[in-house]
């Protein structure tokens, strides 16, 4: 099962000159107890400019191989934990700004995907991605130790605001990237793969 982030940034209203960097998570699933899934590979391709904020990902799980390449390992789980919402359908990990331009007052953070018609606060894979073999199950972003009902609603206005704690450099955006079935009940096992996209708004 594989999904996917990639970050922009923009400056007011302003696109702003970016630098790649490559953030790969990977998760063991297990989704039946007769399926088994292959390893989340899960791609964040982060554009940042160096003169606004460096964006990094950091979490307990999280290591750098030292070029900008950072892997998340979570324990195999079964489809029920899926259903169920347990927290082994979920992982956390922190949004960490640093190197900020001086007069940066505060950051949005929007969403962007492919969202589910059935349940439009979850990412779903394309349709066309013949690499993605899970039906009725998508991905949904929300602040840490929040219920789903905040997850950011990709495709819209929705937005987090950074508050000035969150961006001191020793602190961080705490998030929780969880694993749902966009209709209850039908979610079916297989590898998952999907890309969504953070988009960071600088004042």
């Amino acid at each position: 099962m594989e999904f996917g982030v990639r970050f922009s940034n923009y400056k007011g209203r302003q696109m702003i000159k970016t630098t790649p960097h490559k953030i790969v998570i990977l998760m063991g699933i297990l989704l039946s107890p007769s399926v088994f899934a292959t390893d989340i590979n899960v791609e964040f391709t982060a554009t940042v400019k160096a003169t606004t904020c460096n964006i990094t990902l950091t979490g307990n799980n999280v290591t750098n191989d030292g070029n900008n390449n950072y892997t998340l390992r979570i324990p195999k789980m079964g489809l029920d934990k899926i259903a169920n919402k347990t927290t082994e359908s979920q992982a956390d990990f922190k949004l960490v700004a640093s190197g900020c331009s001086s007069g940066i007052s505060w950051i949005d953070t929007t969403l962007t995907g492919n969202a589910s018609s059935s349940s439009p606060k979850l990412i779903i894979p394309q349709s066309g991605d013949s690499s993605s073999t899970t039906s009725n199950i998508g991905m949904g972003f929300k602040k840490r130790t929040t219920d789903d009902a905040t997850f950011l609603k990709p495709n819209s206005a929705e937005k987090i605001r950074w508050s000035t704690d969150e961006m001191q450099p020793d602190k961080g955006l705490e998030m929780t990237v969880a694993l749902r079935e966009t209709d209850a009940g039908q979610g079916v096992p297989g590898n998952f793969r999907a890309l969504a996209t953070f988009n960071f708004i600088y004042q």
